[in-house]
């Protein structure tokens, strides 16, 4: 008799990046449930699925109320955690999640749990953080297997690495424990992934001086703007790297310059004023578009951002993961279930 289809609820959903990888995956499964607390996300996510979010502040939900689900999918809060932030773990309300996501788990005893954060979640508080988790749904009754995944090695043009957490329900599957596959594919570069000629997010004047200061056309004092202190040089140039055709990323502490022949390093998006530091590509002298975002993200070209600001649209998919690995994994689940069912 052919295993009934597995109801997944997914946990700060984003825009949807857990559903498109189990979608594209050969695990037989169907949403049940959704929450994310951003109401922009829910405009993005209700444009390509035609629904909204059943619940929004995960402290604030009905566990009573939810309907009953066989995996529980989330990619927590992962700024608390990240070498990008300030690493308060715990102490930060966005890391507390996770212990709402236990309660959850403990309440509603989903057979699978799939979580996702970034890598120095297991370094994080000289490992104090990951064995408060490990721990913590060992003794809620799940088997766990993890493992950090380079996205390159998925098909996708950047070098995302994550950890991923993938939970049994030891009552039903014993001692089960999951194989990862952890490529399926070489390294990806992100030339091929480039759109000639998409200007549709073109650089500011100031900014097509700092591309004629990095190249060596002008010095400093030809500059008509104080070049600040971060800025005065780039702070790293990939080996390989020609800066006559090469991306320049913005970050807190300067700009590097990234070669288009490798994986883009992590895909971020520096907030400013209110706006976004996307990075700019010195031959075309321009952003790398939405359209651009989505490849190196692992989105399909047809997945729709139009109901948000461009700002918006650019920071949900920094902020996302990336479904070719998420649909690796769900294959991956799928297989291990069926050998592992009692």
């Amino acid at each position: 008799m052919p295993r009934k289809k597995i109801r997944y609820a997914e946990f700060c959903a984003g825009v949807g990046g857990f559903r498109l990888g189990i979608e594209k995956s050969n695990l037989k499964a169907e949403p049940v449930y959704t929450n994310e607390i951003d109401d922009s996300c829910e405009k993005t996510y209700q444009k390509n699925f035609g629904v909204k979010f059943d619940s929004k502040d995960v402290f604030y939900t009905d566990i009573k109320k939810m309907p009953d689900f066989d995996m529980l999918c989330a990619g927590f809060p992962c700024q608390p955690f990240s070498v990008a932030g300030k690493e308060r773990g715990f102490s930060d309300s966005r890391g507390t999640v996770f212990f709402r996501l236990l309660t959850i788990i403990k309440r509603k005893k989903p057979e699978i749990i799939f979580l996702e954060n970034v890598p120095n979640l297991i370094r994080h508080d000289k490992g104090n953080t990951f064995k408060v988790i490990i721990d913590s749904l060992d003794r809620a009754g799940y088997v766990l297997s993890t493992k950090v995944l380079d996205s390159s090695y998925f098909g996708v043009p950047q070098s995302r690495s994550r950890i991923y957490i993938i939970g049994f329900l030891r009552s039903k599957y014993g001692d089960l424990k999951l194989n990862f596959t952890e490529g399926i594919t070489e390294k990806t570069p992100l030339r091929p992934y480039l759109i000639s000629g998409d200007y549709s997010i073109p650089i500011t004047r100031r900014w097509n001086e700092y591309i004629d200061y990095y190249l060596g056309y002008k010095k400093e004092e030809d500059m008509s703007f104080v070049v600040p202190r971060t800025r005065k040089k780039l702070e790293r140039i990939a080996q390989g790297c020609n800066l006559e055709d090469c991306i320049f990323q913005v970050r807190s502490s300067g700009v590097r310059a990234l070669s288009l022949d490798s994986p883009l390093p992590t895909f971020t998006v520096l907030n400013s004023g209110g706006g976004a530091h996307i990075p700019i590509l010195s031959k075309e002298r321009r952003h790398i578009s939405i359209n651009e975002m989505k490849r190196i993200m692992g989105f399909q070209d047809d997945y729709d951002f139009s109901a948000v600001s461009r700002t918006d649209a650019a920071k949900q998919l920094a902020n996302a993961v990336c479904p070719p690995v998420i649909a690796s994994i769900c294959n991956d689940i799928a297989k291990t279930i069926k050998l592992g069912e009692k």
